[in-house]
């Protein structure tokens, strides 16, 4: 549409104005698509489909309305093509300046005449009627909405229910767009950003601000706090590095900053800043946490963790790839109940592993007389009816749980972050996060119903849908040959000891069985409200988390299933490869397509069915899935926690998504690499400033023996690095910068030497 692309190519102007065998799997496309989506496509793999318009817009051969066009003589010129969809034209030419004949339009040196050398009344009215100012050559003509800091951004077409999701009343392009405007744009204090004088944090603001002085009096009238959340209006504030590029076409190796932010990394400014004393009352685990440490009173803290901001994309490939690894550590640790219940007195034990991640052993035995165990296992060590040895799990929670959100390993699923995020760095209270009866609202701003349960939904859906990161292929052979050799060496192909290979952790890639991705609803099921009535002694709860702070990783309380648990259960609590191939009779029909049981929205990674043939940019493109529907996710990592020692260990151990399940300081789960190369600086905390300093920082010589005792798994890997000759460690690096985050093919046309 001409109005939506000039709107884009006049974005720089106006912003100073505001990884199974195929016999196994074959069933799996089928079956998916046909019962879940409701028949499958006949769309291949392509690398940018063409947009599809919504339905009520003009198709791509139709002018709009006049209303919309510009004026005559400033109509796009006679090259110019319209486009489909959102995509802009391939080229665009330079706007040229408009021709003025009138003679005197540069403006010439004069002298004043006598008089005219007194002061300007104080009121001055500028004099429009006659030579007054006039539009600057060549400025846009595209109509600007302009917002003011108390226009809400969840306005009419953006505020969305999950009940209209749930009937299969959005389709797959509306809760793209809207999740992409709730990504993008400010929150504002009209419809709930911050907290009002009860909030927890304000409570404690104001505690430590009475006297006037104090480490947060600078915060004492203003809305921001910057420590401890507060710290953006809008997830694009964070979310927004995607690398630089040198544009075609200059006079000059000049790089600028690629268009296509949206979902990227965060720079260095953009840190979290995480201190959850500075809230009232400060979480119990916290403050235990450091009593464990022997600090009886730490209100001196300025930060207890700090996060630099990750990217987002191929985000629904990376959840995939941990609730199948889930699945398969989950059936491992049933098979061996099983069996230790069957033969009571014997101890039994299993290898965890899954696509090629060693997860150690795991341990069990059931007495004579113990009663039998239940479905849902409580994590190891804390099962009554199981004596278990949990020493031997590596790299994953004592609930079998892989979780590959935050740095630590901190969220089981993408929506369990949004719905922290959303309140810890906007006060935007999600109603998910509000037990049924409790106060609504809880950061007592007298604003109620702040983000809705849809809301959070296609935010989360708009995150786990952005395409994958790439890797680019250099033009020139002696970089193609670096690169080569580089990446010979990350995989200890080049000789040496392979053990002490990069790919060691950060294993190549793994392949998702099953594409569908799916977005779990919130609302309580039968099981929640059974377990949480027995904890709550109120007849119709609806609690999804307990401790209902504004840290991040607010926890489900024990006995409550995680949505991971919950599929697992429901699908018979069978391995990733069993369960693939299995039809998906549970599915909920609705308007010509189903969602699972469970599940507040659902779509294919592959998107080549036809509930996604509407496509959206900024997914696009897709990697390639074979005949059953199967994806290989180059994401280089093992998506396990590793000790990384003393250099790179928080002050204190971190909870999780369920209360009580915390992962050690020292312990971090392996970072996907592939965007490795945009995303700097490097790190969890930004600390290091290129990624030969990240691969020394993974070493504990990179500081002082603190006494800690902790021992980096890394240490071998980075002397390996430190030993190879300079030209090899070149190579490695050079194949490091070959992963890249993805270009929006939006912007192919986008010339920005302009």
């Amino acid at each position: 549409m001409p109005k939506l692309r000039n709107a884009i190519l006049a974005g720089t102007a106006l912003c100073l104005v505001v990884g199974a065998s195929s016999p196994l799997r074959a069933q799996l496309s089928d079956a998916i698509n046909d019962t879940i989506f409701g028949g499958g496509s006949g769309r291949g793999q392509v690398a940018n489909p063409p947009a599809v318009p919504d339905a009520g817009q003009p198709p791509a051969d139709q002018q709009p309305p006049v209303s919309e066009q510009p004026p005559a003589d400033q109509q796009p010129p006679a090259g110019d093509t319209t486009q489909t969809g959102d995509q802009p034209p391939a080229s665009t030419a330079d706007p040229q300046p408009q021709q003025n004949d009138t003679a005197g339009t540069t403006p010439q040196p004069v002298t004043p005449a006598a008089g005219d050398d007194q002061s300007a009344p104080a009121n001055a009215t500028p004099n429009y009627s006659s030579g007054g100012p006039t539009p600057m050559p060549g400025g846009s003509t595209v109509p600007v909405h302009l917002t003011t800091g108390d226009e809400p951004s969840l306005g009419q077409g953006i505020r969305l229910s999950q009940e209209e999701i749930s009937a299969g009343n959005v389709g797959f392009r509306s809760m793209m767009e809207i999740g992409r405007h709730l990504f993008t744009q400010s929150f504002t204090a009209v419809e709930g950003y911050g907290e009002g004088p009860t909030g927890p944090r304000e409570k404690k603001r104001h505690q430590m601000t009475a006297s006037g002085i104090g480490p947060m009096a600078a915060f004492a009238q203003i809305p921001w706090m910057r420590v401890h959340g507060l710290d953006a209006q809008a997830c694009l504030e964070c979310h927004n590095v995607s690398g630089f590029e040198t544009p075609v076409g200059g006079s000059t190796p000049g790089r600028t900053v690629r268009p296509d932010r949206v979902s990227g990394a965060g720079a260095v400014t953009s840190a979290a800043i995480i201190n959850p004393l500075l809230e009232l009352p400060a979480p119990k685990w916290v403050v235990e946490a450091f009593q464990e440490r022997g600090v009886a009173d730490p209100g001196n803290m300025y930060a207890v963790f700090l996060r630099n901001p990750p990217h987002v994309f191929g985000a629904g490939y990376t959840q995939k790839l941990a609730e199948e690894m889930s699945f398969d550590l989950l059936a491992q640790r049933r098979a061996a109940v099983d069996q230790a219940t069957q033969n009571r007195g014997q101890w039994y034990e299993i290898r965890l592993n899954s696509k090629g991640t060693d997860f150690g052993r795991y341990q069990v035995r059931v007495n004579a007389g113990a009663p039998a165990p239940g479905e849902l296992l409580a994590p190891c060590g804390q099962e009554q009816s199981l004596v278990e040895r949990c020493d031997r799990i590596e790299g994953v929670s004592e609930d079998f749980v892989v979780r590959p959100f935050q740095w630590k390993g901190i969220a089981s699923n993408m929506r369990n972050f949004v719905r922290d995020a959303l309140n810890f760095h906007f006060g935007m209270v999600p109603e998910e996060l509000i037990a049924a009866g409790a106060n609504p609202d809880p950061d007592g701003d007298g604003i109620v119903d702040e983000v809705s349960i849809g809301e959070v939904t296609a935010l989360t859906a708009f995150a786990l849908g952005a395409r994958p990161p790439s890797q680019i292929a250099p033009a020139d052979s002696t970089e193609i040959a670096a690169v080569a050799r580089g990446r010979a060496i990350f995989e200890g192909r080049a000789g040496g000891d392979p053990t002490t290979a990069c790919v060691t952790c950060h294993q190549s890639s793994k392949t998702v069985l099953n594409p569908v991705v799916r977005i779990h609803d919130p609302r309580p099921d039968r099981e929640s409200l059974r377990v949480v009535a027995r904890e709550s002694n109120r007849p119709e709860p609806a609690l999804t988390v307990t401790e209902n702070g504004v840290g991040l990783g607010q926890a489900a309380p024990r006995g409550l299933p995680l949505p991971v648990e919950q599929e697992f259960l429901e699908g018979g609590q069978t391995a990733a490869k069993e369960r693939a191939v299995a039809p998906a009779a549970q599915a909920n029909e609705s308007a010509g397509r189903g969602f699972p049981k469970g599940a507040a929205f659902a779509f294919n990674l592959n998107m080549n069915t036809p509930f996604e043939e509407k496509v959206f940019l900024a997914s696009e493109p897709r990697l390639a899935s074979d005949v059953t529907g199967a994806v290989d996710v180059p994401l280089f990592s093992d998506l396990k926690r590793h000790k990384m020692g003393r250099c790179l260990a928080d002050v204190i151990h971190q909870q999780t998504d369920r209360a009580g399940v915390f992962v050690p300081r020292d312990q971090y789960v392996t970072r996907a690499l592939w965007g490795l190369a945009d995303t700097g600086p490097w790190l969890h905390d930004g600390r290091a400033l290129s990624l030969r300093d990240a691969i020394l920082k993974h070493s504990d010589a990179a500081c002082a023996d603190n006494g800690s005792g902790f021992v980096s798994e890394a240490n071998g890997a980075v002397t390996a690095f430190q030993a190879l000759p300079a030209e090899d460690q070149d190579a490695l690096l050079a194949f490091l910068h070959t992963l890249r985050l993805p270009r929006d093919e939006g912007f192919a046309g986008v010339d920005q030497n302009r």
